[in-house]
């Protein structure tokens, strides 16, 4: 698998696992875009990763998860890993 050059994905990415996660793939030279549902963590997350996309997204929520898609296929087609992170334990 290549690990440079893609266009990441990673639901929950504001904080934890997807948050580290986000900034390894940012080293690599991917094209990450992190979700999360609380807005505040997301611009944190944003100031601290250079180059990341945040959007928020609660992927509890289907009308989210529609928009997210909608979001996410028509400004990054090129789309091709996706790490679906986001949970509570």
């Amino acid at each position: 698998m290549n690990l440079s050059e893609n266009t990441v994905l990673i639901t929950g990415g504001s904080s934890g696992i997807g948050f580290e996660m986000a900034k390894e793939f940012l080293k690599r030279k991917n094209k990450v875009i992190i979700t999360g549902r609380n807005e505040q963590k997301l611009q944190q997350a944003k100031e601290k990763l250079d180059g990341v996309v945040a959007i928020k997204s609660d992927v509890s929520n289907p009308d989210d998860i529609i928009e997210l898609y909608k979001q996410v296929e028509k400004d990054f087609p090129d789309l091709n890993i996706l790490i679906n992170n986001a949970g509570i334990m």
